[in-house]
């Protein structure tokens, strides 16, 4: 299985009507690996009624001083999800940045575990 394979299929997080058909918007490859992503830093633990546990809980650390402490913190956040609902994901590297908004922004630097061992980044703004 490759990123360009047509087994990746999903849908795209937060989910859209298809233009024209009324139907959830698929995709497939890379851009449902990055929905994967961003769907699960965003979501805080209990969204899901059907997997409570999904998601980051990254919310709760928006109020609290940004400093390395913090950072560590909301990596390993990120680093256990990871483990937990994206295995076929390697985390490279995470940079965390406090926004002039107050927000938090997640750079993360991954390979996909394929033929290839396909690398690529994604950015996620809390």
């Amino acid at each position: 299985v490759t990123l360009k394979d047509s087994k990746i299929k999903g849908f795209i997080y937060p989910p859209k009507a298809s233009p024209g058909s009324g139907y959830f918007s698929k995709a497939s490859g890379m851009d449902v690996i990055n929905s994967s992503i961003r769907s699960l830093v965003r979501t805080e633990r209990g969204e899901r009624f059907m997997l409570p546990e999904y998601g980051c809980n990254l919310r709760k650390f928006l109020m609290e001083p940004m400093d390395e402490v913090t950072f560590r913190l909301i990596k390993e956040e990120i680093e256990v999800s990871f483990r937990r609902y994206l295995k076929s994901i390697r985390i490279g590297k995470i940079q965390v940045f406090e926004t002039k908004q107050h927000n938090i922004d997640v750079k993360l630097f991954c390979s996909f575990m394929d033929a290839r061992g396909t690398n690529f980044g994604v950015g996620v703004r809390i």
